[in-house]
């Protein structure tokens, strides 16, 4: 299926008010225009690279339809998971003045800003909700490295090993039980992942 705005909005308008939708809606605007400029380095069906805005916006799809969490919070810092990072023109500040606190505090947990440090910043944290949002994030990433060269496609799997296995262990350990059983989930779709590429990826072939 071929998601666009509409059908974007469809999954969600069963859950939220009008009001919360809106403000869904103002973080959907805020980060296709934050990613205005930019793409990835898959490719679509005619083999020019796809707008960065489809990942985040497949981000937030992962969280809802897989992971089955609705919570507003969590849907807007995954559409802006990256704007601080790559958009400067929308800085926390001006984050936290549209959404709040709460949802400035899990994008800059979820920011490599500055790079160094991060992962070290990130397993301080004992909010679950970036742990998850990062776990939808890292498994898109995954999934979507089919125009990447082989040397792309190892370092990702490498990092995620090395890196990101350890950070959504700790997830299963902060989570509310009652998502327990879906981040569950979550962590296993990114180690199945992990080991179809590195299968489809020698690193001697």
């Amino acid at each position: 299926m071929t998601e666009n705005r509409a059908s974007f909005f469809a999954r969600l308008e069963p859950f939220l008010a009008p009001s919360v939708l809106l403000d869904v809606q103002h973080a959907y605007t805020l980060a296709k225009y934050g990613h205005r400029a930019q793409v990835r380095k898959e490719l679509d069906d005619h083999g020019d690279p796809i707008r960065y805005f489809e990942h985040v916006r497949r981000v937030a799809i992962i969280l809802v339809d897989e992971v089955k969490i609705v919570r507003p919070e969590m849907i807007v810092a995954s559409l802006l998971h990256d704007v601080v990072e790559d958009a400067p023109n929308l800085p926390p500040a001006l984050i936290e003045h549209c959404f709040g606190t709460d949802v400035t505090n899990i994008i800059k947990t979820l920011s490599k800003v500055p790079k160094e440090g991060y992962l070290d910043r990130f397993y301080m944290s004992t909010d679950w909700r970036p742990y998850v949002i990062k776990g939808c994030d890292r498994l898109d990433n995954l999934r979507s490295l089919d125009g990447a060269n082989k040397e792309f496609r190892l370092k990702q799997i490498f990092e995620t090993q090395g890196k990101y296995f350890p950070l959504f262990d700790r997830m299963l350990e902060l989570v509310p039980v009652e998502h327990k059983p879906r981040a569950q989930h979550l962590r296993d779709a990114i180690r199945s992942q992990t080991a179809t590429l590195q299968a489809r990826n020698p690193l001697i072939e």
